[in-house]
């Protein structure tokens, strides 16, 4: 305060004291002889009020910046590095013998800021007023529809690329992601789960209604499903719907800002899009997600880690021999090398001795792809899970034995598929 102008000193003590005569007995008089007193020493020029030698200050009034740390990890230029070569550029080609087919499309920079901008406009749009819901979507059409236009090139690139994997999809649909991750938290995507889990619940609700593991199924082959598409527009659409591609896109044109790096150089974006071919053969019992460290393998669970699947206990002697071998393909052992010998790795199990890989992601011990819901029934913050991850104990393949408990299941929902599944009143 010793800064603030003396009428700006006043209408802050001023409010103070409103707010305390608010909420006690003290008289309003009080305050007024107080201001009286206070504009009688003004009246007498500043020299009246008190005045503390500046050996005796203790003010206290900025921030410690000794209490804090730097603003980015030490190591944050390698780590934004390693994040961005991880993605599917990196490892395709060495394994596009056992991995889905896919069609890479260019995402030029211009077009990644303009992304960008449509979810950064979408967020201000969002804040708290007094306009309807129906106000609100308006904005938000209009937004997309803006975002759209400038996309345009971009939608029409894309979508030869979905033409030509939904021709090589069995079911003629594609599935598109950046080259890091997907569009997977789409609402437009969510909403359209939703409306066909409802259907299906419809249909059997007698038999589902106690069963919480039957219904997570549902929601889970749902939501999988919803990301599917036949066109480029979309596919566009759910694009620009996704809170992850938003932030992969923000922090690869922003830079890391260590070591001076600052923004991100035209040399340094690198990221594309892709189209895979959707096959229906990928269930959600199918799936499974390894660890790869120094070059290892070193653990395998299934990947959909909150659901009991009653049809793996029969199986898992012979998906484990099967993923393992995979793995030990020198295609495979390269890719993983390529993104430093540590890595997660997910695996297909299509049937005895036929397994394909569905991708690789970043995996570096300290934050990438460490936490419980990347890490699934393995624990990188349990000391004996990281010895295994480690690959200083033994490899160990885990699925559930046993569906979770209605309490357990609920803590591994987010707040959308906790309103979806636990909604009775609307099954």
């Amino acid at each position: 305060l010793k800064s603030c102008p003396f009428r700006q000193l006043v209408v802050l003590l001023t409010c103070l004291l409103a707010c305390l005569l608010a909420c006690s007995d003290i008289p309003w008089a009080f305050l007024m002889a107080f201001l009286a007193e206070l504009q009688s020493k003004r009246a007498g020029g500043v020299s009246a009020l008190k005045q503390v030698p500046q050996e005796e200050k203790r003010d206290r009034s900025s921030a410690n910046v000794e209490l804090g740390g730097t603003d980015v990890l030490e190591d944050e230029a390698e780590r934004w590095k390693y994040f961005f070569e991880s993605g599917c550029q990196a490892w395709f080609d060495k394994i596009k013998n056992h991995t889905f087919r896919s069609t890479f499309v260019e995402l030029k920079r211009e077009e990644a800021e303009v992304i960008v901008e449509h979810w950064e406009a979408r967020r201000q749009a969002a804040i708290p007023s007094d306009e309807s819901s129906e106000t609100l979507r308006q904005k938000q059409d209009t937004l997309e529809n803006e975002a759209l236009h400038k996309l345009t090139s971009l939608t029409s690139r894309l979508d030869e690329a979905v033409k030509v994997e939904c021709g090589a999809s069995p079911v003629g649909l594609a599935f598109v992601k950046l080259s890091t991750r997907s569009p997977k938290d789409s609402r437009r995507a969510l909403a359209n789960a939703e409306a066909a889990y409802r259907e299906r619940l419809e249909k059997d609700s007698e038999n589902l209604k106690d069963d919480d593991n039957a219904r997570w199924k549902i929601l889970s082959e749902e939501v999988s499903q919803a990301g599917a598409t036949r066109t480029g527009h979309d596919a566009m659409r759910l694009l620009l719907d996704s809170e992850r591609v938003f932030e992969d896109l923000e922090y690869a044109l922003r830079g890391p800002k260590a070591a001076g790096l600052g923004s991100a150089s035209n040399n340094d974006y690198g990221l594309s899009l892709v189209a895979r071919a959707w096959d229906p053969r990928l269930k959600l019992e199918s799936e499974f997600r390894g660890i790869a460290w120094n070059n290892k393998l070193t653990c395998l669970c299934q990947y959909f880690h909150p659901l009991y699947f009653e049809e793996l206990e029969g199986r898992k002697n012979q998906i484990q021999e099967d993923c393992l071998a995979l793995y030990s393909s020198p295609a495979v052992k390269a890719a993983v090398a390529a993104l430093g010998g540590s890595c997660i790795i997910d695996f297909a199990w299509l049937g005895p001795n036929d397994v394909l890989i569905v991708e690789l992601n970043p995996f570096d011990g300290v934050c990438l792809g460490t936490f419980p819901a990347s890490t699934g029934l393995f624990l990188w913050d349990n000391e004996e899970d990281q010895i295994i991850m480690r690959g200083d104990a033994p490899f160990e393949f885990r699925t559930r034995s046993e569906p979770l408990s209605r309490g357990a299941l609920k803590g591994q929902c987010n707040p959308d598929w906790r309103r979806i599944i636990y909604d009775e009143s609307k099954m």
